[in-house]
């Protein structure tokens, strides 16, 4: 009974995050309904889940008292929004440590993407005279492509193999392995900064669409079994 249970309110979060892709797109907002629905619906997936009020709910309430007192501090600087703010907090209440922070790394992934792709359409239909648009385009263009296929690899995705001979090069010198370690660092500096230099000098300032890459980070985790491999095995019958 209670694994019948864990996979409907499972399925009841997917489609909330699903409303929540939606209405973050229409109108960058997210209701509170919704989240004090995912929020009010944790304790339900305790339960079901068989989760232990000692150290089990102690720690999902201390990540989610973490979460919200940090993300606080970004809404003060008015960096992410108050829905934003609440739907990362409603679900740090549902996942355990590991999920979560696998829920943070997708979230930067996803929202650095997806920030560049919102840069490339701003750029696109720009019309200052401030700007030059084609060589921010293809600026943002490169970064996004880069970050994506960055992003995919870190998440499991398709991957750029070394050519078997650098490979063979560099595992005979340690000086050549760190310099090839490092270079995926510096060209990620190297793109964030070009990318930052392009949407400093757009006239409309490009928010980071949190909301949107938390969402989508939610549902990364649910449709990848993180949330269901972390749960007690008794649980799931």
């Amino acid at each position: 009974m209670h694994a019948i249970f864990t996979y409907v309110l499972l399925g009841a979060l997917a489609i909330a995050l699903l409303v929540a892709v939606v209405t973050d797109l229409r109108s960058r907002t997210i209701g509170n309904r919704l989240n004090a629905g995912i929020a009010l619906a944790a304790p339900l997936f305790w339960w079901a889940s068989e989760l232990a009020l000692w150290p089990g709910v102690a720690i999902q309430l201390g990540i989610a008292a973490l979460t919200f007192a940090i993300c606080c501090l970004f809404f003060a600087i008015r960096q992410m929004g108050g829905g934003d703010v609440k739907l990362l907090t409603a679900l740090a209440l549902w996942m355990p440590p590991a999920a979560f922070l696998d829920l943070l790394v997708i979230m930067v992934l996803v929202g650095w993407v997806l920030t560049l792709v919102m840069g490339i359409w701003q750029v696109a239909r720009s019309g200052s005279a401030e700007v030059t648009p084609r060589r921010d385009l293809g600026v943002l263009i490169g970064c996004t492509l880069i970050a994506a296929a960055f992003a995919s690899a870190v998440l499991g995705g398709p991957t750029v193999a070394m050519p078997p001979a650098l490979a063979e090069f560099a595992s005979g010198d340690l000086a050549v392995t760190l310099v090839l370690a490092m270079l995926p660092v510096l060209l990620l500096a190297a793109v964030t900064l070009a990318s930052l230099r392009v949407l400093r000098r757009q006239d409309e300032q490009i928010r980071v669409p949190y909301g949107l890459a938390i969402a989508t980070g939610g549902i990364w985790i649910l449709a990848t079994g993180d949330l269901v491999s972390a749960m007690p095995t008794a649980a799931l019958g």
